[in-house]
């Protein structure tokens, strides 16, 4: 991704705007049906560098249905919340959980458990998906088995 944990060098929208288009175009040129998958971590990991009038410029650059951002942290850190859901921009909704690869056993369950549906029934959802995008695996499987069954569900599972 072009701007992950890297910041751009001038917070001016139109050059952040002018670099997604020189991105997306050389995409496009290699595939004229290229889609571009973008993790949403720089909106977390750089939320001071980023805000709206950059996140737009950035994401609008893109002919609307050629980006898809990952709300890679949505479990812990929902940018779509915060966002007009990616400025009406596609997005997955995504649960990190391990960085690293470190091996302990937590997890957000009630986050995972009702966090997918809640982004997805919320008013002008954007939401067209959910993912995993862990740095390791095998460490709780509770977690996973939760995650990966909140992809065919309508309602939040009740916990208790």
């Amino acid at each position: 991704d072009t701007f992950n944990e890297n910041t751009p060098p001038t917070n001016d929208p139109a050059f952040i705007s002018s670099l997604g288009s020189a991105v997306y175009n050389a995409m496009s040129k290699a595939n004229a049906d290229a889609v571009w998958l973008m993790q949403g971590w720089l909106f977390y990991s750089d939320s001071s560098f980023w805000k709206p009038p950059q996140m737009k410029a950035l994401l609008h650059s893109v002919p609307f249905g050629k980006m898809i951002v990952l709300d890679l942290f949505a479990d812990v850190k929902p940018i779509w919340k915060t966002s007009s859901q990616f400025y009406h921009t596609p997005y997955i909704w995504c649960m990190l959980h391990n960085f690293g690869g470190n091996i302990e056993m937590y997890g957000v369950l009630d986050a995972v458990a009702s966090g997918p549906i809640n982004a997805r029934t919320s008013s002008n959802s954007t939401m067209v998906g959910v993912g995993m995008c862990m740095e390791g695996i095998e460490q709780n499987p509770v977690v996973y088995e939760l995650m990966s069954e909140m992809a065919f569900r309508h309602d939040p599972i009740q916990l208790e």
